[in-house]
């Protein structure tokens, strides 16, 4: 007997190609036919009428290293279709790790979890045993790797110092980790050079992993930060997914054109290289990374000290190279609070209107945000509106982009009920589907599909997922063309999608008609040879 039965749907296979009315069969884990199921009998059925059977969608870039280990249902995923995330992401990783501290200050921490893993592998053991909603490959953080070999991670690395670093690294990737995520634009990988990064990009490379860049800086010296990590794929052949991609606030209006150049170029010489993008205007970070680099010195302790500080203060507002140009020019009416623990009331309004709120300059406005999450301060989240329209539909109209949340996964209900974020957080595949597909029309269905499921996968090694096949893992979602849309707002952010009417993770119904159904069945991905 066949235990789920999908008929009457339109199948998109994930790989690009035209879709096909067909019914697709599951038993336990995996997809046992596609077409004519023969009359046999099913435990239960979907109709599927109307709708679109695609792969789970793949999300290849996450932060939910930490939500998943306060709340694994990974509700916001589930119901967007997302049955994969890819974590440990911009050189932030939960492991390795030898100082429970150093964690509290990666993007997505969360208070109240007791960190009682150290290796790769511990912390791969700690999500399976915890039990997880979607399924989870991981990634080794370079700024985690840092900072178990480097006191605070900082200051360039001696011989014996990244001789263990790619030590660790190499034992990562044995125990499961499938490569290397870089965050040179954060502390402390802004402190690597490129010397080291060949070094670890060497053991990726021998162990078929992938190497996921987070590069220096995306506006005006956006050709020399794209160059280091292109040069560094082409020395070690590494295989390079390039993160984020998308020009920043900045940017010369010709920065695709000469990205996408340097990366076609490569590749014509037997590079691997891909990349992604938010489907969304607004980009997202910490806000402690508008900081200058002297002010993380000491930790946490004394970056507070430092936010305590009238004199610290101008100087730090003086940098000269924020993480952002908006911020050196003032364009404070252009980045909006998204998340802070202790001003929720804040969230949804622009730093402009905060300062004005707070009485004080938006720049002391941040530092008082900051000063108020106290050892929290790496969950306060902003935005700014960093990404031109024109340049994020030249860059998905490349084959080899992929498409990212960059959030992490969260709920609202639960322990996580009050955590908001961007609105990607909840709706990033249906803005993808309704702005690129039904309004603009820049990609089909079919190819659309392709840049979350297979397109991923193949980046991932992921060979039993992301396409409707026969023998592969039965991760499904069926969902509405007419209806699929993002409801989630900057003032609203917690709201599910439209469009998202049932999802399959392994072989298991999880979303039914709209409904989340009990169970996590997720599974953790341990690295495979490629």
């Amino acid at each position: 007997m066949i235990d789920v039965l999908i008929k009457n749907g339109v199948v998109v296979d994930g790989e690009g190609g035209a879709s096909f009315k067909a019914d697709v069969a599951i038993k336990g884990e995996r997809i046992c036919s596609v077409g004519q199921t023969g009359g046999e009998e099913a435990a239960l059925v979907i109709d599927a009428e109307g709708h679109m059977v695609c792969p789970g969608f793949i999300d290849l870039h996450t932060h939910s290293d930490f939500t998943f280990l306060v709340d694994g249902r990974a509700q916001s995923s589930l119901h967007q279709g997302v049955t994969t995330e890819v974590v440990g992401q911009c050189g932030y990783s939960c492991a390795p790790c030898t100082n429970a501290q150093d964690l509290k200050g990666i993007l997505g921490y969360q208070p109240g979890v007791e960190v009682d893993w150290r290796s790769a592998g511990d912390y791969l053991d700690r999500l399976k045993r915890g039990g997880v909603g979607v399924n989870v490959a991981a990634l080794a953080g370079h700024g985690s790797l840092r900072r178990c070999v480097i006191p605070e991670g900082r200051g360039q690395a001696s011989d014996e110092q990244l001789q263990a670093m790619c030590e660790l690294l190499d034992a990562c990737m044995q125990q499961g980790f499938c490569g290397l995520s870089l965050g040179l634009e954060y502390e402390p990988g802004i402190h690597a050079d490129t010397r080291e990064l060949v070094a670890l990009a060497r053991v990726i490379a021998a162990r078929g992993g992938i190497l996921s860049a987070h590069v220096r800086n995306r506006d005006v010296h956006y050709d020399m930060a794209f160059s280091e990590v292109l040069s560094v794929a082409r020395i070690t052949g590494v295989r390079l997914q390039i993160s984020h991609i998308s020009p920043k606030f900045g940017a010369p209006d010709d920065a695709v054109a000469n990205s996408l150049a340097m990366i076609d170029r490569l590749n014509s010489t037997g590079g691997d290289v891909a990349f992604d993008l938010i489907p969304d205007n607004w980009g997202p970070t910490l806000m402690a990374s508008v900081l200058p680099t002297w002010a993380h010195v000491g930790g946490i302790d004394a970056t507070l000290k430092y936010l305590s500080d009238p004199t610290a203060r101008a100087k730090m507002k003086a940098s000269p190279n924020p993480i952002w140009q908006l911020v050196l020019q003032k364009r404070w009416d252009l980045i909006t609070l998204f998340f802070s623990p202790e001003h929720p009331e804040l969230v949804g309004k622009t730093m402009a209107e905060i300062g004005e709120a707070m009485g004080c300059d938006p720049h002391d406005a941040a530092f008082d945000l900051l000063l108020a999450a106290g050892e929290e301060m790496a969950q306060v989240i902003w935005a700014g509106w960093n990404f031109d329209e024109t340049m994020q539909q030249e860059l998905l109209a490349h084959g080899l982009c992929g498409v990212i949340s960059d959030a992490q996964t969260v709920a609202p209900d639960g322990p996580l009920a009050g955590n908001t974020g961007a609105p990607t957080v909840y709706g990033w595949v249906g803005q993808f589907f309704d702005r690129y597909v039904k309004q603009v029309g820049l990609l089909s269905w079919e190819e659309a599909v392709r840049r979350i499921t297979s397109l991923p996968a193949h980046r991932m090694n992921m060979a039993d997922r992301g396409r409707i096949h026969p023998g592969l893992k039965a991760d499904i979602t069926v969902m509405s063309p007419e209806t699929i849309a993002c409801r989630a707002t900057l003032h609203e952010p917690n709201r599910y999608p439209d469009g998202i009417v049932h999802v399959l993770v392994n072989g298991k119904v999880v979303i039914h008609d709209g409904r989340r159904l009990p169970g996590n069945h997720g599974q953790v991905i341990r690295r495979r040879e490629s």
